[in-house]
């Protein structure tokens, strides 16, 4: 005979939050990587642009863990999310490279950072300044 606790309840909902996540994660990254190809019209670029989307989202996923957080909704939701705002940054600045007039490399990502950077860090801080108002929040389900 086992004993029912609480933690036995959730077991199926911590399943269903990994497996969300990770088909989100798919699902997101594949819509990226067409994104992707059709603003930059390079499959190289595209798959670059991509790395670097992946390894922000490892990096993010890596401090949840890190910080100890277990993966509930609100974190498989952000997850998500997440790569909304990295390919979102990443997309302006390689579609600005890709449709540089500047011929060597160094140009073109001079380029772009001069003419996306300034648009980049602005949606970067007024991201960062309406989710710090959402910090003493609490969610309440239902």
């Amino acid at each position: 005979m086992q004993s029912g606790g609480f933690a036995w309840v959730w077991m199926p909902s911590e399943k269903a939050f990994v497996s969300s996540a990770i088909q989100g994660i798919v699902i997101a990254m594949v819509f990226a990587f067409i994104v992707l190809l059709i603003a930059t019209g390079n499959f190289v670029q595209a798959g670059m642009s991509l790395v670097c989307v992946a390894i922000i989202i490892v990096w993010v996923v890596g401090i949840m863990v890190m910080k100890g957080w277990e993966l509930g909704v609100s974190e498989s939701i952000s997850v998500v999310i997440l790569i909304g705002f990295s390919v979102d940054y990443v997309i302006h600045l390689s579609a600005d490279y890709m449709h540089s007039s500047y011929e060597t490399r160094s140009e073109k990502i001079q380029q772009s950072y001069q003419e996306m950077g300034i648009s980049i860090l602005s949606g970067a801080i007024t991201t960062f300044g309406s989710g710090a108002f959402l910090f003493g929040g609490q969610i309440i389900t239902f």
